[in-house]
């Protein structure tokens, strides 16, 4: 089981008693960061359907959701947590990964309050005749309180979810938002890169996509005409924002948790168990994360403004133009600020 601090009852929780049947499951509890994880084991040649648990001297059952990493043995999977993000952009954003790194699985997390868009998503994607595995979870929780940051515990819920239910058995997993675009300057495939990784892991660093475009921005009246192949312009040098990460999920030490921008030990009184984990900061170097300003519903804040390329202050970045062109071959030719 997996979800938030059981802030305020989690006495209570640690106290609670989980049965199959008559017999009394074994429960241990994880306290990590922003997220509370409880492992019960029970016989691995049984499928459980139900766990009848007691707490706080109330009884109930709780329903085991099916295994479907079945599904995610030996790919390469994608994946991210997004909200009402048009579905063009989740269309391009999963087209550009699959074209430019092999990926043939996706898992994404939807956190309309509607299932419909979920739905949508869907629907779209099989429609592209992608021919990868699809799992597009419906999520409706809170992100968090709205005023305490440091328990936003959806995000770090969900990446944990994701890697027990669905990526454990797979080949690597990309983890990264609707709004970036990972780039490796020989060409090559974010996950071949990975194979070189003593950790099993690495960082990719990033860099900003500036909010400039040479379309014709009387095309672009609406958020759902833009596209992530109008912007390819960087500052000169590129200014640097956060980093995301490759993994390859069984290689992971279990008491490593996977968080938006890599993965480290918790809680932290083990870190001492994965001085490596602890200490190193293993970045692919060969790699980066394009984070694009102007893709951006301004859930956050505001990045609704474009503005045309100007020559003494952007760069077409080669390297995206490139990987662009290779995902959008119609779409995606640019020329030089003059």
């Amino acid at each position: 089981m997996v979800g938030p601090k059981p802030l305020g009852f989690e006495e209570k929780l640690l106290k609670a008693k989980f049965f199959q049947g008559d017999k009394l499951l074994r429960a241990r509890h994880r306290k990590l960061k922003q997220v509370h994880e409880v492992w019960i084991k029970v016989s691995p040649d049984q499928e459980i359907a139900v766990i009848d648990v007691e707490i706080n001297g109330t009884h109930g059952q709780l329903e085991v959701s099916p295994n479907p990493s079945r599904d995610f043995k030996g790919k390469r999977v994608l994946s991210t947590l997004c909200k009402d993000t048009p579905v063009p952009w989740i269309l391009d954003w999963l087209r550009f990964h699959v074209t430019n790194h092999g990926v043939d699985a996706l898992v994404l997390f939807e956190n309309s309050e509607d299932p419909a868009h979920a739905d949508d998503i869907h629907q779209a994607i099989l429609q592209e005749n992608l021919k990868i595995s699809v799992e597009i979870v419906h999520a409706p929780f809170k992100y968090g309180p709205p005023k305490l940051h440091a328990v936003k515990f959806l995000q770090r819920s969900l990446l944990q979810l994701l890697r027990w239910k669905y990526v454990q058995p797979s080949e690597a997993l990309l983890f990264c938002d609707v709004d970036e675009f990972v780039v490796c300057q020989d060409g090559k495939s974010i996950f071949d890169g990975l194979k070189k990784s003593f950790l099993g892991y690495f960082l990719i660093p990033g860099v900003w996509v500036e909010p400039v475009t040479q379309t014709d921005q009387s095309q672009l009246k609406t958020l759902g005409d833009r596209r992530h192949h109008m912007f390819q312009h960087t500052m000169d040098p590129p200014k640097e924002t956060h980093r995301k990460w490759v993994a390859a999920p069984s290689r992971i030490p279990k008491s490593i948790q996977f968080k938006a921008h890599g993965v480290r030990p918790e809680p932290k009184y083990a870190a001492w168990l994965h001085p490596f984990f602890t200490r190193q900061k293993p970045y692919l170097k060969t790699s980066k994360l394009f984070h694009f300003r102007a893709m951006s519903t301004s859930w956050k804040s505001d990045r609704e403004a474009i503005s045309p390329v100007s020559s003494d202050k952007h760069s077409l970045h080669k390297d995206l133009n490139t990987a662009c062109e290779t995902a959008f071959p119609h779409l995606a030719k640019v020329r030089e600020p003059s």
